[in-house]
């Protein structure tokens, strides 16, 4: 296994040209294809979730949960979870090359390419969902499916929580998406092509199912592992394009935001990491907490925020953080729309 996961790097870095200003201009019509459909559409399946997701959820998350059994010795945990993760890292890339080669015979194949990036993506959708959480907490009509879908979307028990954690919980559960579900894959495709954000959108789905936000010695510790290594820049440009919407959202603070890029650090990277830092910085409140998985399984997690920051979030709040939210996808399609250009004139 060892050997294919080598040749697997070894055939992405030989094939074709590391920036191709084609994969940009790709990127972010995918970026634009997630976001109306989804918010046209709006979450299906009771889940904001990008379909690529929920496909791995189905298959090698199942897998995972058959072997997780946290009464076993850690070392015998952190084996099964190598095997399963190598396994499906293979499985995925070798599906992503497979692709790669099908699309050349294919007359649109610019087309289903873009189609294929936005399984991998969620945005509109969770544009879609936030609104909607939004309006119920000020006095709408309660729509049907949306505190399960904030519950799926999260894999958080909400069965016995009050509105301010609600609110706390969708605010960090969107934020998280933003960057595990928008800007990391789509740099990832942007730097090696479908088979790389294959891998990459995997292993977050595979975090978000078994991960526990680093709680627990299980099986998802190789996940998060992975994770890390190739979700830790990425989640410093979320940040950055979070930080930067400050210039623009109302109530929020522009130096802060950017100060808190220079402490990224401090939170902890499991738990939602620079980005939860960001949002919790320029909008002067409180989010993390411990938790229960839906499984019943307890999670241990630290707080964020400033001191004096709030926890008793409202519904506004989450508007300011979807509307962080809208603002950095629109900065970040514009960024992919620029780097094609320099790809372009100096590739």
């Amino acid at each position: 296994m060892i050997e294919s996961l080598l040749n697997i790097f070894s055939q992405i870095t030989q094939g074709g040209q590391m920036i191709s200003s084609d994969r940009f201009v790709n990127a972010a019509f995918a970026l634009l294809l997630s976001f109306i459909a989804g918010f046209i559409t709006g979450p299906k399946f009771n889940s904001a979730l990008p379909f690529f997701w929920i496909i791995i959820n189905s298959t090698f998350g199942r897998l995972a949960d058959r072997l997780d059994n946290i009464k076993r010795k850690p070392s015998d945990l952190l084996f099964r979870g190598f095997f399963v993760c190598i396994l499906m890292i293979v499985f995925v890339a070798a599906v992503g090359f497979w692709l790669n080669e099908r699309l050349l015979f294919l007359p649109q194949s610019r087309i289903f390419e873009i189609i294929i990036i936005s399984f991998c993506l969620s945005t509109g959708s969770v544009i879609h969902h936030g609104m909607r959480l939004f309006q119920v907490m000020k006095g709408a009509k309660m729509s049907e499916g949306t505190y399960l879908t904030l519950a799926r979307t999260s894999r958080f028990d909400l069965s016995t929580r009050d509105d301010f954690t609600l609110t706390r919980v969708a605010a960090e559960v969107f934020v998280r998406l933003f960057d595990k579900a928008c800007v990391a894959p789509l740099l990832w495709y942007v730097l090696g092509g479908i088979p790389v954000l294959f891998i990459y959108a995997a292993l977050s789905a595979l975090v978000w199912k078994n991960g526990y936000d680093g709680s627990y010695e299980n099986l998802g510790k190789m996940a998060l592992v992975l994770e890390k290594l190739m979700g830790f820049v990425p989640s410093l440009f979320s940040a950055a394009f979070l930080a930067v919407t400050t210039l623009i959202v109302p109530y929020s603070k522009p130096m802060a935001g950017l100060k808190s890029l220079i402490k990224s650090n401090s939170y902890n990277y499991y738990q939602g990491g620079a980005p939860l830092m960001t949002i919790s910085e320029t909008l002067n409140m409180t989010l993390g907490g411990d938790m229960t998985n839906l499984n019943g399984r307890k999670m241990k997690r630290d707080w964020s925020g400033p001191k004096g920051a709030t926890a008793q979030l409202e519904a506004e709040h989450l508007k300011r953080v979807l509307y962080m939210i809208f603002i950095a996808d629109i900065f970040l399609m514009g960024s992919l729309f620029s780097g094609s250009l320099w790809a372009e004139l100096y590739f």
